[in-house]
């Protein structure tokens, strides 16, 4: 399997690094006067994006509760064989459930419970029966991976929910509402329980949590580790590529739509991928890919 050299690793994440403390010392100064400047939270641009930028964390549940329930034969215990294909079950169609609710983004739903509801246990079933028709080994690969992704997805959405409780910052559209910037603060100024809040004001800006849901498209690279066939020199280079544009625009679109300032999707998406990068070491550092199950008679990890 082609991996990337360490060097090359480590090239690569020093650019990522120089780049984001560049911007952010920009977004330091500038972040008030880059939000007027771009602001139109009107366009297509912006509308489109605040739909489907978030799309790529919502995603992992379902799939990987398809994942999880198809390898429920890795126990040799019948009670756990059950509970993991319960488990498996639960969060395909759960995951799709919350999809669902979050379609209101994207047009007015009457009886949103029920659509969700069906919505949800549709798109569950049919999940689970496409799962049937993967190769077990390729499904074998994808368990741990799965894991992963819902460890890096909880990790990341409980460091962005703190962070953004503590810094109370508000956002720019707020600001639009009451006609009045005296509310901005920088970044680096924590607000935690603010005493200038304005009543109905959204003092959610920092980090940026769309931004921090794009930047769960970078669980496609880790793919490239655990499928053979993506394991390619040009493929991995295109999909961090990809990853990387992707997860730009979205949080370009943020700042256009008045949601957040250049500091918020800088943090978020920056961070989100530190999380991403910490916990794909930790669970294929070594080179991985499988959990050692009982039943196959080896020791587990």
């Amino acid at each position: 399997m082609f991996k990337f050299k360490r060097s090359t690793v480590i090239i690569f994440n020093a650019a990522a690094f120089v780049c984001f403390a560049a911007l952010l010392a920009v977004a330091s100064v500038f972040d008030l006067q880059i939000s007027r400047a771009l602001s139109d939270g009107d366009s297509f641009f912006a509308q489109f994006f605040a739909v489907f930028g978030e799309y790529p964390a919502y995603l992992v549940l379902p799939v990987a509760g398809v994942v999880i329930f198809h390898n429920n034969d890795l126990f040799e215990d019948v009670r756990v064989r059950v509970a993991v294909c319960v488990l498996g079950a639960a969060l395909s169609v759960g995951g799709w459930i919350f999809f669902g609710v979050q379609s209101t983004k994207l047009t007015d739903i009457p009886h949103l419970e029920g659509f969700a509801c069906v919505f949800g246990i549709l798109l569950g079933a049919l999940g689970l029966w496409l799962g049937s028709l993967i190769e077990r080994e390729k499904m074998r690969r994808l368990f741990k991976f799965s894991v992963f992704a819902i460890a890096f997805t909880l990790a990341s959405v409980v460091v962005m929910q703190v962070m953004k409780h503590i810094w109370c910052r508000m956002r720019y559209r707020d600001m639009l509402k009451v006609g009045s910037e005296d509310g901005f603060t920088p970044w680096y100024k924590i607000m935690f329980g603010r005493e200038d809040a304005i009543e109905g004001g959204d003092y959610t800006s920092f980090p940026s949590g769309h931004t921090s849901s794009a930047a769960h498209i970078f669980l496609f690279a880790a793919l490239c580790d655990v499928i053979p066939g993506w394991d390619k020199k040009g493929v991995r280079v295109g999909v961090n590529i990809g990853c990387t544009v992707f997860t730009a625009v979205v949080a370009l679109s943020r700042i256009v739509a008045n949601a957040h300032f250049l500091s918020d999707v800088l943090v978020g998406g920056y961070l989100t991928y530190l999380i991403f990068v910490a916990l794909r070491h930790a669970f294929f550092g070594k080179g991985n890919y499988n959990f050692k199950i009982a039943m196959t008679g080896e020791k587990r990890e």
